[in-house]
Protein backbone atom coordinates (compact mmCIF):
# COMPACT_ATOMS: atom_id res chain seq x y z
CA UNK A 1 0.00 0.00 0.00
CA UNK A 2 2.75 2.17 0.63
CA UNK A 3 4.63 1.94 -2.30
CA UNK A 4 0.95 2.43 -4.42
CA UNK A 5 0.62 5.57 -2.47
CA UNK A 6 4.49 7.02 -3.05
CA UNK A 7 3.77 5.84 -6.61
CA UNK A 8 0.39 7.77 -6.87
CA UNK A 9 1.01 11.13 -5.29
CA UNK A 10 2.34 13.19 -8.74
CA UNK A 11 -1.69 12.39 -9.83
CA UNK A 12 -3.02 14.43 -7.52
CA UNK A 13 -0.72 17.25 -8.85
CA UNK A 14 -1.91 16.18 -12.80
CA UNK A 15 -4.38 19.13 -14.22
CA UNK A 16 -6.12 16.01 -15.92
CA UNK A 17 -6.33 13.71 -13.30
CA UNK A 18 -8.12 16.42 -11.11
CA UNK A 19 -10.56 17.29 -13.84
CA UNK A 20 -11.06 13.66 -13.92
CA UNK A 21 -11.97 13.42 -10.11
CA UNK A 22 -14.33 16.68 -10.43
CA UNK A 23 -16.13 15.29 -13.05
CA UNK A 24 -16.59 11.41 -11.32
CA UNK A 25 -17.51 13.79 -8.02
CA UNK A 26 -20.50 15.61 -10.53
CA UNK A 27 -21.58 12.50 -12.62
CA UNK A 28 -21.57 9.64 -9.99
CA UNK A 29 -22.74 7.09 -12.54
CA UNK A 30 -19.52 7.56 -13.87
CA UNK A 31 -17.62 6.56 -10.82
CA UNK A 32 -19.97 2.83 -11.13
CA UNK A 33 -18.75 2.29 -14.34
CA UNK A 34 -15.15 3.20 -13.84
CA UNK A 35 -15.30 0.51 -10.88
CA UNK A 36 -16.82 -1.65 -12.93
CA UNK A 37 -14.19 -1.27 -15.88
CA UNK A 38 -11.57 -1.59 -13.93
CA UNK A 39 -12.24 -5.17 -11.68
CA UNK A 40 -13.95 -6.74 -15.13
CA UNK A 41 -10.11 -6.20 -16.39
CA UNK A 42 -8.27 -7.21 -12.99
CA UNK A 43 -10.83 -9.92 -12.33
CA UNK A 44 -10.19 -9.18 -8.44
CA UNK A 45 -12.20 -6.28 -6.63
CA UNK A 46 -9.68 -6.50 -3.72
CA UNK A 47 -7.23 -4.83 -6.03
CA UNK A 48 -9.32 -2.24 -7.34
CA UNK A 49 -10.47 -0.99 -3.96
CA UNK A 50 -6.72 -0.88 -2.75
CA UNK A 51 -5.81 0.96 -5.80
CA UNK A 52 -8.84 3.50 -4.47
CA UNK A 53 -7.19 3.51 -0.67
CA UNK A 54 -4.14 4.55 -1.73
CA UNK A 55 -5.74 7.32 -4.51
CA UNK A 56 -7.65 8.18 -1.41
CA UNK A 57 -4.46 8.02 0.88
CA UNK A 58 -2.34 10.82 -0.86
CA UNK A 59 -5.86 13.14 -1.10
CA UNK A 60 -6.27 12.52 -4.84
CA UNK A 61 -9.61 11.08 -4.33
CA UNK A 62 -12.05 12.13 -1.79
CA UNK A 63 -14.93 9.79 -0.42
CA UNK A 64 -17.55 10.88 -2.31
CA UNK A 65 -15.69 9.62 -5.36
CA UNK A 66 -14.30 6.16 -3.94
CA UNK A 67 -17.59 4.99 -2.68
CA UNK A 68 -19.14 5.23 -6.43
CA UNK A 69 -16.23 3.52 -7.72
CA UNK A 70 -16.14 1.21 -5.09
CA UNK A 71 -19.76 0.09 -6.05
CA UNK A 72 -18.94 -0.30 -9.16
CA UNK A 73 -16.22 -3.02 -8.09
CA UNK A 74 -18.98 -5.18 -6.49
CA UNK A 75 -20.49 -5.36 -10.03
CA UNK A 76 -17.55 -5.69 -11.56
CA UNK A 77 -16.14 -8.73 -9.39
CA UNK A 78 -19.28 -10.56 -10.82
CA UNK A 79 -17.47 -10.80 -14.36
CA UNK A 80 -15.63 -13.49 -12.83
CA UNK A 81 -18.44 -16.33 -12.20
CA UNK A 82 -19.50 -15.17 -15.33
CA UNK A 83 -17.09 -16.44 -17.05
CA UNK A 84 -16.90 -19.32 -14.78
CA UNK A 85 -20.46 -20.34 -15.90
CA UNK A 86 -20.12 -20.30 -19.50
CA UNK A 87 -20.40 -23.75 -20.69
CA UNK A 88 -21.74 -24.86 -17.23
CA UNK A 89 -24.67 -26.57 -16.16
CA UNK A 90 -28.14 -23.98 -15.88
CA UNK A 91 -28.09 -23.96 -12.26
CA UNK A 92 -24.35 -22.64 -12.39
CA UNK A 93 -25.44 -19.75 -14.72
CA UNK A 94 -27.89 -19.05 -12.28
CA UNK A 95 -25.93 -18.73 -9.52
CA UNK A 96 -23.90 -16.54 -11.45
CA UNK A 97 -26.84 -13.93 -12.51
CA UNK A 98 -27.76 -14.17 -8.28
CA UNK A 99 -24.45 -12.86 -7.59
CA UNK A 100 -24.67 -10.01 -10.52
CA UNK A 101 -28.48 -9.44 -9.31
CA UNK A 102 -27.61 -8.96 -5.89
CA UNK A 103 -24.26 -6.71 -5.92
CA UNK A 104 -26.50 -4.57 -8.85
CA UNK A 105 -29.53 -4.01 -6.49
CA UNK A 106 -27.36 -3.08 -3.74
CA UNK A 107 -25.56 -0.75 -5.84
CA UNK A 108 -28.40 0.76 -6.79
CA UNK A 109 -29.85 0.99 -2.93
CA UNK A 110 -26.65 2.70 -2.32
CA UNK A 111 -26.12 5.08 -4.95
CA UNK A 112 -29.86 6.29 -4.32
CA UNK A 113 -28.76 7.23 -0.90
CA UNK A 114 -25.07 8.13 -1.74
CA UNK A 115 -25.09 11.32 -0.10
CA UNK A 116 -26.61 10.14 3.69
CA UNK A 117 -23.96 7.60 3.20
CA UNK A 118 -20.92 9.91 2.55
CA UNK A 119 -21.86 11.66 5.86
CA UNK A 120 -22.22 8.59 8.15
CA UNK A 121 -19.18 6.52 6.81
CA UNK A 122 -16.70 9.38 8.78
CA UNK A 123 -18.74 8.74 12.13
CA UNK A 124 -17.34 5.54 12.21
CA UNK A 125 -13.70 7.02 12.90
CA UNK A 126 -10.81 6.02 11.21
CA UNK A 127 -8.72 7.72 7.92
CA UNK A 128 -10.03 7.83 4.42
CA UNK A 129 -8.43 4.59 3.73
CA UNK A 130 -10.23 2.70 6.74
CA UNK A 131 -13.25 4.34 6.00
CA UNK A 132 -13.15 2.75 2.23
CA UNK A 133 -12.95 -0.55 3.91
CA UNK A 134 -16.25 0.00 6.17
CA UNK A 135 -17.59 1.51 3.10
CA UNK A 136 -17.35 -1.95 1.39
CA UNK A 137 -18.19 -4.26 4.65
CA UNK A 138 -21.16 -2.44 5.21
CA UNK A 139 -22.31 -2.43 1.80
CA UNK A 140 -22.41 -5.93 1.76
CA UNK A 141 -23.62 -6.76 5.34
CA UNK A 142 -26.65 -4.39 4.61
CA UNK A 143 -27.36 -6.12 1.35
CA UNK A 144 -27.32 -9.57 2.47
CA UNK A 145 -29.87 -8.56 5.26
CA UNK A 146 -32.11 -6.31 2.56
CA UNK A 147 -32.28 -9.35 0.26
CA UNK A 148 -32.10 -12.10 2.28
CA UNK A 149 -35.75 -12.25 2.71
CA UNK A 150 -36.28 -11.88 -0.96
CA UNK A 151 -34.35 -14.82 -1.96
CA UNK A 152 -37.20 -16.64 -3.76
CA UNK A 153 -38.03 -13.60 -6.01
CA UNK A 154 -34.36 -13.67 -6.51
CA UNK A 155 -34.48 -17.33 -7.42
CA UNK A 156 -37.84 -16.77 -9.81
CA UNK A 157 -36.16 -14.03 -11.52
CA UNK A 158 -33.31 -15.96 -12.43
CA UNK A 159 -34.67 -19.05 -13.88
CA UNK A 160 -36.67 -16.44 -15.99
CA UNK A 161 -33.63 -14.93 -16.96
CA UNK A 162 -32.56 -18.68 -17.59
CA UNK A 163 -35.13 -20.61 -18.51
CA UNK A 164 -35.67 -24.74 -18.84
CA UNK A 165 -35.13 -26.99 -16.47
CA UNK A 166 -31.85 -28.71 -15.23
CA UNK A 167 -30.97 -32.25 -16.62
CA UNK A 168 -30.66 -34.15 -13.94
CA UNK A 169 -27.19 -35.30 -13.18
CA UNK A 170 -26.08 -38.76 -13.90
CA UNK A 171 -23.32 -40.65 -12.50
CA UNK A 172 -21.59 -40.98 -15.93
CA UNK A 173 -19.95 -37.35 -15.06
CA UNK A 174 -17.41 -36.00 -13.21
CA UNK A 175 -18.68 -33.64 -10.61
CA UNK A 176 -15.73 -31.88 -8.84
CA UNK A 177 -13.15 -31.77 -12.05
CA UNK A 178 -13.02 -29.79 -14.71
CA UNK A 179 -10.12 -29.40 -17.18
CA UNK A 180 -9.72 -25.19 -16.15
CA UNK A 181 -8.94 -26.59 -12.54
CA UNK A 182 -5.54 -27.54 -14.22
CA UNK A 183 -4.48 -23.78 -14.19
CA UNK A 184 -4.67 -24.22 -9.92
CA UNK A 185 -3.11 -27.52 -9.72
CA UNK A 186 -3.74 -26.65 -5.51
CA UNK A 187 -6.90 -26.68 -6.02
CA UNK A 188 -7.25 -29.30 -8.41
CA UNK A 189 -5.72 -32.12 -6.22
CA UNK A 190 -8.49 -31.18 -3.57
CA UNK A 191 -10.86 -32.03 -5.85
CA UNK A 192 -9.25 -35.23 -7.30
CA UNK A 193 -10.18 -36.08 -3.39
CA UNK A 194 -13.37 -35.43 -3.52
CA UNK A 195 -13.99 -37.31 -7.18
CA UNK A 196 -12.00 -40.16 -5.91
CA UNK A 197 -13.89 -40.66 -2.89
CA UNK A 198 -17.04 -40.31 -4.74
CA UNK A 199 -16.19 -42.89 -7.12
CA UNK A 200 -15.68 -45.18 -3.48
CA UNK A 201 -18.53 -44.41 -2.37
CA UNK A 202 -20.43 -45.56 -5.75
CA UNK A 203 -18.63 -48.51 -5.50
CA UNK A 204 -19.50 -49.24 -2.10
CA UNK A 205 -22.93 -48.95 -3.11
CA UNK A 206 -22.74 -51.24 -5.92
CA UNK A 207 -21.47 -53.77 -3.30
CA UNK A 208 -24.48 -53.49 -1.06
CA UNK A 209 -26.60 -54.11 -4.43
CA UNK A 210 -24.90 -56.70 -5.47
CA UNK A 211 -25.12 -58.80 -2.18
CA UNK A 212 -28.86 -57.61 -1.59
CA UNK A 213 -29.29 -59.37 -4.86
CA UNK A 214 -27.38 -62.49 -3.87
CA UNK A 215 -29.55 -62.50 -0.67
CA UNK A 216 -32.77 -61.84 -2.25
CA UNK A 217 -32.33 -63.65 -5.35
CA UNK A 218 -33.28 -60.36 -7.59
CA UNK A 219 -32.46 -60.22 -10.99
CA UNK A 220 -33.75 -56.24 -11.19
CA UNK A 221 -31.10 -55.59 -8.93
CA UNK A 222 -28.36 -57.72 -10.23
CA UNK A 223 -28.63 -55.88 -13.72
CA UNK A 224 -28.40 -52.39 -11.61
CA UNK A 225 -24.97 -53.70 -10.55
CA UNK A 226 -23.31 -54.27 -14.43
CA UNK A 227 -25.07 -50.58 -15.80
CA UNK A 228 -22.91 -49.19 -12.15
CA UNK A 229 -20.23 -50.94 -12.88
CA UNK A 230 -20.31 -49.09 -16.11
CA UNK A 231 -20.20 -46.00 -14.01
CA UNK A 232 -16.92 -46.98 -12.05
CA UNK A 233 -15.35 -48.25 -14.74
CA UNK A 234 -16.05 -44.52 -16.42
CA UNK A 235 -15.29 -42.54 -13.38
CA UNK A 236 -11.27 -44.90 -13.14
CA UNK A 237 -10.70 -43.91 -16.92
CA UNK A 238 -11.68 -40.36 -16.86
CA UNK A 239 -10.07 -39.68 -12.98
CA UNK A 240 -6.93 -41.20 -14.80
CA UNK A 241 -6.99 -38.75 -17.30
CA UNK A 242 -7.08 -36.08 -15.49
CA UNK A 243 -4.57 -36.85 -12.97
CA UNK A 244 -1.72 -37.85 -15.83
CA UNK A 245 -2.48 -34.24 -17.10
CA UNK A 246 -2.23 -32.84 -13.43
CA UNK A 247 1.09 -34.67 -12.72
CA UNK A 248 2.41 -32.52 -15.79
CA UNK A 249 1.41 -29.48 -14.14
CA UNK A 250 3.75 -27.57 -11.35
CA UNK A 251 2.58 -29.14 -8.36
CA UNK A 252 4.36 -29.02 -4.89
CA UNK A 253 6.48 -32.37 -4.06
CA UNK A 254 3.57 -33.16 -1.38
CA UNK A 255 0.37 -32.58 -3.86
CA UNK A 256 2.53 -34.60 -6.40
CA UNK A 257 3.02 -37.55 -3.64
CA UNK A 258 -0.73 -37.37 -3.01
CA UNK A 259 -1.38 -38.04 -6.88
CA UNK A 260 0.86 -40.64 -7.64
CA UNK A 261 -0.67 -42.54 -4.60
CA UNK A 262 -4.15 -41.76 -5.78
CA UNK A 263 -3.67 -43.51 -8.88
CA UNK A 264 -3.17 -46.80 -6.91
CA UNK A 265 -6.04 -45.54 -5.11
CA UNK A 266 -8.28 -45.30 -7.97
CA UNK A 267 -7.12 -48.81 -9.29
CA UNK A 268 -8.16 -50.14 -6.10
CA UNK A 269 -11.92 -49.27 -6.67
CA UNK A 270 -12.16 -49.88 -9.55
CA UNK A 271 -11.32 -53.45 -8.44
CA UNK A 272 -13.96 -53.11 -5.59
CA UNK A 273 -16.59 -52.41 -8.80
CA UNK A 274 -15.04 -55.38 -10.46
CA UNK A 275 -16.08 -57.97 -7.11
CA UNK A 276 -19.35 -56.50 -6.69
CA UNK A 277 -19.71 -57.23 -10.30
CA UNK A 278 -18.67 -60.76 -9.82
CA UNK A 279 -20.58 -61.11 -6.33
CA UNK A 280 -23.76 -60.45 -9.24
CA UNK A 281 -22.67 -62.54 -11.52
CA UNK A 282 -22.68 -65.35 -8.73
CA UNK A 283 -26.01 -64.04 -7.42
CA UNK A 284 -27.24 -64.29 -11.25
CA UNK A 285 -25.57 -68.28 -11.63
CA UNK A 286 -27.84 -68.65 -7.74
CA UNK A 287 -31.18 -67.90 -9.70
CA UNK A 288 -30.39 -69.72 -12.97
CA UNK A 289 -29.67 -73.06 -10.78
CA UNK A 290 -32.31 -72.64 -8.36
CA UNK A 291 -29.25 -73.13 -5.49
CA UNK A 292 -30.35 -73.64 -1.89
CA UNK A 293 -28.11 -72.37 0.87
CA UNK A 294 -28.43 -73.25 4.51
CA UNK A 295 -29.62 -70.82 7.15
CA UNK A 296 -26.00 -71.23 8.85
CA UNK A 297 -24.67 -70.02 5.29
CA UNK A 298 -26.24 -67.09 4.73
CA UNK A 299 -25.86 -65.83 8.27
CA UNK A 300 -22.11 -66.14 7.67
CA UNK A 301 -21.91 -64.77 4.40
CA UNK A 302 -23.68 -61.29 6.12
CA UNK A 303 -21.58 -61.16 8.85
CA UNK A 304 -18.41 -61.50 6.67
CA UNK A 305 -20.06 -58.83 4.49
CA UNK A 306 -20.73 -56.20 7.11
CA UNK A 307 -17.18 -56.10 7.92
CA UNK A 308 -16.18 -55.74 4.56
CA UNK A 309 -18.76 -53.22 4.14
CA UNK A 310 -17.61 -51.64 7.28
CA UNK A 311 -13.96 -51.53 6.02
CA UNK A 312 -14.84 -50.19 2.31
CA UNK A 313 -16.94 -47.15 3.58
CA UNK A 314 -14.05 -46.14 6.22
CA UNK A 315 -11.45 -46.46 3.81
CA UNK A 316 -13.36 -43.96 1.41
CA UNK A 317 -14.43 -41.38 4.42
CA UNK A 318 -10.61 -41.57 6.12
CA UNK A 319 -9.25 -40.93 2.33
CA UNK A 320 -11.74 -37.67 2.44
CA UNK A 321 -10.88 -36.73 4.98
CA UNK A 322 -7.23 -38.00 5.57
CA UNK A 323 -8.15 -39.46 8.85
CA UNK A 324 -6.24 -41.64 10.06
CA UNK A 325 -7.45 -43.19 13.24
CA UNK A 326 -10.20 -44.62 11.22
CA UNK A 327 -7.84 -45.56 8.40
CA UNK A 328 -5.98 -47.60 10.97
CA UNK A 329 -9.84 -49.57 12.41
CA UNK A 330 -9.93 -50.24 8.77
CA UNK A 331 -6.44 -52.28 8.78
CA UNK A 332 -8.34 -54.00 11.93
CA UNK A 333 -10.83 -54.58 9.94
CA UNK A 334 -9.06 -56.19 7.19
CA UNK A 335 -7.28 -58.60 9.69
CA UNK A 336 -10.53 -59.80 11.14
CA UNK A 337 -12.04 -60.70 7.18
CA UNK A 338 -8.96 -62.74 6.78
CA UNK A 339 -9.70 -64.45 10.20
CA UNK A 340 -13.41 -64.79 8.98
CA UNK A 341 -12.83 -65.87 5.91
CA UNK A 342 -10.36 -68.92 6.97
CA UNK A 343 -12.63 -69.33 9.57
CA UNK A 344 -15.78 -70.01 6.86
CA UNK A 345 -13.86 -71.50 4.82
CA UNK A 346 -13.43 -74.58 6.83
CA UNK A 347 -16.70 -74.07 8.14
CA UNK A 348 -18.35 -74.25 4.94
CA UNK A 349 -16.33 -77.63 3.64
CA UNK A 350 -17.00 -79.32 6.70
CA UNK A 351 -21.04 -78.74 6.00
CA UNK A 352 -20.20 -80.43 2.32
CA UNK A 353 -18.68 -83.01 3.77
CA UNK A 354 -21.70 -83.87 6.62
CA UNK A 355 -24.11 -83.41 3.20
CA UNK A 356 -25.45 -80.02 4.78
CA UNK A 357 -24.71 -78.15 1.61
CA UNK A 358 -24.47 -79.07 -2.44
CA UNK A 359 -21.45 -78.94 -4.14
CA UNK A 360 -22.49 -76.07 -6.54
CA UNK A 361 -23.87 -74.42 -3.54
CA UNK A 362 -20.87 -74.68 -1.33
CA UNK A 363 -18.71 -73.53 -4.54
CA UNK A 364 -20.28 -70.87 -4.97
CA UNK A 365 -20.39 -69.55 -1.22
CA UNK A 366 -16.58 -70.06 -1.53
CA UNK A 367 -16.05 -68.18 -4.39
CA UNK A 368 -18.55 -65.52 -2.46
CA UNK A 369 -15.98 -65.04 0.68
CA UNK A 370 -12.94 -65.09 -1.80
CA UNK A 371 -14.70 -61.78 -3.45
CA UNK A 372 -15.18 -60.47 0.02
CA UNK A 373 -11.83 -61.23 1.12
CA UNK A 374 -10.35 -59.33 -1.58
CA UNK A 375 -12.26 -55.95 -1.01
CA UNK A 376 -11.27 -56.08 2.28
CA UNK A 377 -7.64 -56.00 0.71
CA UNK A 378 -7.96 -53.60 -1.42
CA UNK A 379 -9.58 -51.12 1.42
CA UNK A 380 -7.06 -52.36 3.54
CA UNK A 381 -4.36 -50.66 0.66
CA UNK A 382 -6.83 -47.52 0.16
CA UNK A 383 -6.36 -46.88 4.48
CA UNK A 384 -2.41 -47.69 3.86
CA UNK A 385 -2.31 -44.62 1.45
CA UNK A 386 -3.79 -42.41 3.73
CA UNK A 387 -1.64 -43.62 7.01
CA UNK A 388 1.50 -42.94 4.69
CA UNK A 389 0.72 -39.41 4.98
CA UNK A 390 0.54 -39.31 8.68
CA UNK A 391 3.83 -38.44 9.58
Amino acid sequence: MKMMEHSMKPLAQMDGFRNLIITLGTHPILGVLVGLGMTAVVQSSSATIGILQALAGVNAMPLNVALPILFGDNIGTCVTAMLASIGASKNARRASFIHLSFNLIGTLIFMAILPVVVKLIPLLGGDIKRQIANSHTIFNFTNVIIQAPFIPLLVKWVKWLVPGEEKEATAMTLEHLDSRLLETPSIAVGQVIKEVSRMGKIASENLTTSMEAFFNEDTKLINKVFEVEQVVNFLEREITAFMVALSNTSLSEHDSEIITSLFHVVNDIERIGDHADNIAELAQYRIDNKLIFSDDAIKELKEIYSVAKYAVDSSIEALNNFDFTLAQKVLEAEGKIDMMEKQLRNEHIDRLNKGICSTSSGTIFLDLISNIERIGDHSNNIAQMVLDFKE
